[in-house]
């Protein structure tokens, strides 16, 4: 057991199962409060439980390379929020398909904005996936929306959160880099959590204080799996929380399962596997 908390697979696995855990919260707590005071919340809990850690441990809260601690805290916020607004108005096992199209986006960024190449096999998989995308949200019909476009562009954001963590993670530890996205997140979803505030009851304030310590452990248990393995291997890894959080969306809100769900969910996570399967090998 031991040995498998000290893994990249098995922190990336336990990381995947707590954030199901979390995306069930969020679709509860989304529903009755402003997607802005839910972020907010999360991300204030999140600075005040680490500030003593980091005291404590003696590290420096300025951590190395600010400026890619700061895009990723952007990126990751903003994709949250986005992920909040998805879940909110469509099932929760759609917005976490959608949210998991990110290995597309992934291949997509690294090739426009870091000049990795895109082998033929890659465009084959990006294609797939976007076909089951286009397939999954089904544009021509009535149920179309803005959760569906909140959701792809979570996954999108998502996307770049990843590269910077990855990048952070070759100077920074775990802590830091979740504490400077609690920074960064909190100072954007502060004007919007005066503005929307609304006050929880007893159960939600419970809710909101659960929803900030296992985020919190989740991020620390993502940010620490990529140590010890490379960015493709730890999204694929991460795709437990769609098999995690597909089901409780299905046992717990009841969430329908049609044909364009099920074949679009099907040619997606084959894109996204196939797509982190190519980034290893090479």
């Amino acid at each position: 057991m031991r040995q498998f908390l000290a893994s990249g697979f098995g922190l990336m696995v336990l990381s995947a199962f707590v954030y199901s855990i979390s995306d069930v919260i969020l679709k509860i707590l989304s529903r009755s409060l402003p997607t802005t005071e839910i972020a907010f919340i999360r991300f204030l809990l999140g600075g005040i439980i680490l500030w003593p850690i980091l005291s404590s441990m003696k590290i420096s809260p300025r951590g190395n390379d600010i400026r890619i601690l700061v895009l990723r805290g952007i990126f990751g916020t903003v994709s949250f929020l986005c992920l909040l607004k998805s879940m909110a108005v469509i099932p929760l096992s759609l917005a976490m398909v959608l949210f998991y199209t990110y290995p597309i986006f992934a291949a997509l960024f690294s090739f426009l904005l870091i000049g990795e190449e895109i082998g033929k096999k890659d465009l084959v998989l990006i294609g797939i996936g976007l076909v089951g995308t286009y397939v999954l949200i089904n544009p021509s019909s009535h149920s179309f929306g803005m959760g569906h476009l909140f959701g792809l562009f979570a996954s999108a954001l998502g996307a770049l959160a990843m590269v910077m963590i990855r990048k952070a993670r070759e100077t920074n530890g775990a802590l830091i880099i979740y504490f400077y996205f609690c920074l960064v997140g909190g100072s954007i979803s502060f004007p919007f959590f005066v503005q929307n505030f609304r006050m929880p009851d007893l159960q939600q304030g419970a809710l909101l204080v659960f929803l900030g310590l296992a985020l919190l452990v989740a991020q620390v248990m993502m940010n620490q799996g990529f140590k010890y393995c490379k960015a493709a291997e730890g999204s694929l890894f991460l795709m437990f929380e769609l098999v995690f959080a597909g089901t409780a969306g299905v046992v717990i809100f009841k969430d329908p399962i049609s044909l364009h769900f099920g074949l679009g969910a099907l040619l997606i996570i084959g894109s996204g596997l196939g797509l982190n399967w190519m980034n290893r090998k090479s």
